[in-house]
């Protein structure tokens, strides 16, 4: 059940996206009649919806909802907690991936508070757990 609540979570966040496409595309419409008149400049809706990159992006929170809803699933209880999980999944799992205690599991030993070594800018992590990039 809470890996459909929170496939649920994440079809909600999409569908908002997508009413925000169709409202800017509206927003554009009602702008270019009140200007010019002329219904053959009116923008399309293709300039605001890409069908295939749109599937994919709805289909991956989905997954990442379901996926969330499953992982959290021990710490919620009810139906709408766990749409809210699966509604932010994106966040809360990469907080849960940005985790120091997670990332020396997966890095082996190292603990996050030392300059990471690399042929490019040099990253340290501050002990409040902010980045700093330097160049």
């Amino acid at each position: 059940m809470s890996i459909t609540y929170g496939a649920m979570g994440g079809l909600v966040v999409e569908i908002v996206v997508f009413y925000g496409r169709i409202a800017a595309w509206q927003t554009a419409r009602h702008r270019a009649l009140a200007r010019n008149k002329q219904r053959a400049q009116l923008p399309r809706l293709d300039k605001y919806i890409d069908p295939p990159s749109d599937v994919l992006a709805a289909l991956t929170r989905l997954s990442l909802g379901a996926g969330a809803g499953w992982i959290f699933s021990p710490q919620l209880t009810g139906a709408l907690a766990t749409v809210a999980v699966g509604a932010s999944a994106p966040a809360l799992l990469r907080q849960l991936g940005s985790a120091r205690t997670l990332q020396a599991v997966i890095g082996g030993t190292h603990s996050g508070h030392e300059p990471v070594e690399a042929d490019g800018p040099s990253v340290g992590v501050l002990p409040g757990g902010t980045e700093v990039i330097e160049s």
